[in-house]
């Protein structure tokens, strides 16, 4: 990226120019914190080679069960049968909803909060039943990766 204070009819200019697209003629340019696309005159894309795909090798006798990572899984300490444990944050993100108040019984699977994170929505459920402490969480809060969300007795 290339920055540029630019004087142009007596009016200043801060351009930030990012790295220009070589398969393309066009690049991000941004003026006074605006950002356009421009395309650059005279300029000449470089042709793009497709990648090769190779398959896969085929393998016998073997079954393949797919797992899912899923971000609904609170991340807490193990803590001893029937205490209490903390939900905590999996990703940053920001809080859609929070489905649940101080007081409330909680089942096992019980979705607390809904998260977004990477323009995603990722339900943050109970790892298993108890009585909700404390919510920490509010809707509209950005919440970093750890933070403390609910605590459930």
């Amino acid at each position: 990226m290339k920055n540029y204070s630019l004087k142009i009819n007596g009016n200043q200019y801060n351009v930030e120019i990012d790295e220009i697209n070589e398969t393309s003629t066009e690049a991000s340019v941004v003026v006074n914190g605006t950002t356009y696309k421009v395309e650059i005159a005279g300029a000449k894309a470089r042709p793009v080679s497709k990648p090769h795909v190779i398959p896969a090798p085929q393998a016998t006798g073997l079954s393949v069960t797919p797992t899912t990572a899923s971000a609904s899984k609170p991340v807490a300490a193990a803590p001893a049968a029937g205490a209490g444990y903390n939900v905590l944050c999996p990703l940053p993100g920001t809080v859609i909803s929070v489905n649940v108040k101080e007081g409330d019984t909680v089942a096992a699977g019980q979705t607390l909060l809904v998260l977004e994170a990477m323009k995603m929505e990722n339900n943050i459920d109970a790892e298993r039943g108890g009585k909700v402490k404390s919510v920490l969480a509010k809707q509209g809060a950005t919440v970093m990766e750890g933070d403390l969300l609910i605590v459930i007795e």
